[in-house]
């Protein structure tokens, strides 16, 4: 079964602050789109509207057509988020704190527990101490509990914020490959990030965000062909002011 989630004219802001203006976009079934921008751009807020955390000042979020305002359980039902905030009970160890999201889904208790085992072997390692309290994890431990808790109910949309930050090279690479290996024709991953070399591994759509407008919208591959194959200077050459620092540049080195 196909998917989609739909943002049309959606603004916000807070107090006289203009966060998102007019923001439209799609995403489809088995796509992995990737929003891109400066710091305060505007992507957390983005997320955080789609996961029905906030609400927009105008404009309107569908998933499968229907609104989030209307269905907002039944949705919230089939998505998993990984947010910029920490999302553990710290006085859990790992395996109890994802038996407990278990218990919120209503999931199958044996089942479950097979899940359980087999996230925490795949995405920690063995020199990792999972029966301690997770407010003694690592901050890279707790992302990654964080993401098994996202996926656990394998929830259609899936919304990560900056999910691969904290974590090391070895983790982010396992990450990706979980990641390609969720993308399926009845799922939408959507991506806020700064890494932009494992972006490019994993993008399908590519989106930009400037001034609190989207500023490009379109296929990852398009957007690596129109700028020689390079992710990072083809989002550089969106982002960078137009005036010439080599000189303040000069000036402070």
């Amino acid at each position: 079964m196909e998917v989609s989630l739909m943002i049309k004219g959606v603004s916000k802001s807070f107090g006289t602050q203009k966060v998102l203006v007019n923001i439209d976009l799609t995403c489809e079934s088995n796509s992995v789109y990737s929003l891109l921008g400066r710091n305060g751009a505007g992507k957390s807020t983005l997320i955080n509207l789609m996961a029905g955390l906030l609400d927009p000042d105008s404009g309107s979020i569908t998933f499968n057509g229907l609104p989030l305002t209307d269905q907002s359980k039944v949705i919230k039902r089939n998505i998993g988020l990984v947010s910029q905030y920490e999302q553990v009970i710290g006085e859990l160890n790992a395996a109890d704190f994802l038996t407990w999201i278990t218990l919120l889904y209503g999931l199958n208790a044996k089942e479950s527990l097979e899940k359980i085992e087999n996230l925490l072997s795949y995405f920690f390692d063995q020199g990792e101490d999972l029966n301690a309290m997770s407010k003694n994890y690592s901050s890279g431990m707790k992302k990654k509990l964080a993401f098994c808790a996202a996926v656990i109910h394998k929830p259609d949309f899936l919304f990560l914020d900056e999910p691969f930050a904290n974590l090391d090279p070895v983790a982010s690479n396992r990450l990706c490959d979980f990641l390609r290996n969720y993308q399926r024709e009845n799922r939408v991953i959507f991506i806020s990030s700064h890494d932009l070399q494992y972006i490019g591994k994993i993008a399908t759509h590519i989106g930009i965000i400037c001034d609190s407008k989207l500023i490009y919208n379109g296929l990852a591959a398009d957007f690596k062909k129109e700028n020689n194959q390079s992710l990072d200077t083809g989002f550089l050459n969106y982002l960078e002011k137009e005036n010439d620092t080599t000189a303040l540049l000069n000036s402070i080195t």
